[in-house]
């Protein structure tokens, strides 16, 4: 098969706000490559605000994890910055980040409507991500790494199972995955058998699913 051409994005302008060199010179040689031009750099939030007082591109790359510390807090003050002044064109960020995905992270981007990178997706599997972030950035859509894709799929069955299992059924569920017996798991809850049988069959026919080997692989996969 023939490969698929190369998007080139012809000096489209650009800011990165990153805090390691190495990531800097990586994601610039990536986004060169693709034909963006960088407007600017920037190590920190503060820097940032600065240069964006002189240029405002309006694709910007944001690190969230600016300090060397789990505070997200910089990233995200800077994030709302940056779109309030962008007002009157619109600023498109594209979250740049290190793995682990986290899931509040996650939701908090999506529901600021900011695209999401994982810096390890970039470097190690599929540089094409950037063509696919770009592009969303410019009809002014979301793109989601596919490791971004599947937390956010998972928070989103996990809040779709809280709302359909009862709290109850949710803790034998949980039971149930670990390998307790029926017998087990009412001596651990103090309730009759009857009473977890109950449960254990609600909770099959809520999920849609026919035995307890299926509902001990269902709560392993959303919540394991």
């Amino acid at each position: 098969m023939p490969e698929s051409p190369t998007v080139h994005f012809h000096d489209l302008p650009i800011a990165i706000v990153e805090n390691e060199s190495i990531a800097v010179t990586g994601l610039r040689h990536h986004l060169e490559h693709l034909g963006c031009h960088i407007v600017w750099t920037a190590r920190d939030d503060e820097e940032a605000r600065q240069k964006a007082e002189g240029a405002l591109p309006r694709i910007i790359f944001v690190d969230l994890k600016l300090q060397h510390n789990d505070d997200y807090q910089p990233g995200w003050q800077l994030i709302n910055e940056l779109r309030e002044r962008g007002k009157g064109q619109p600023v498109a960020i594209i979250i740049f980040s290190s793995a682990p995905v986290v899931d509040e992270i996650v939701l908090e981007a999506v529901r600021l409507g900011c695209s999401y990178v994982v810096k390890q997706d970039l470097w190690e599997k599929e540089p094409e991500i950037l063509t696919g972030a770009l592009l969303a950035a410019q009809s002014g859509s979301v793109f989601l790494s596919r490791e971004v894709t599947g937390v956010l799929e998972m928070v989103t069955m996990q809040a779709r199972t809280a709302d359909l299992l009862s709290p109850k059924e949710l803790e034998v569920l949980a039971l149930v995955a670990d390998g307790l017996t029926n017998q087990d798991i009412a001596n651990k809850q103090f309730l009759s058998i009857a009473t977890i049988k109950t449960h254990v069959s609600r909770i099959l026919a809520k999920l849609e699913l026919d035995n307890r080997v299926q509902a001990a692989e269902w709560y392993r996969q959303h919540y394991g």
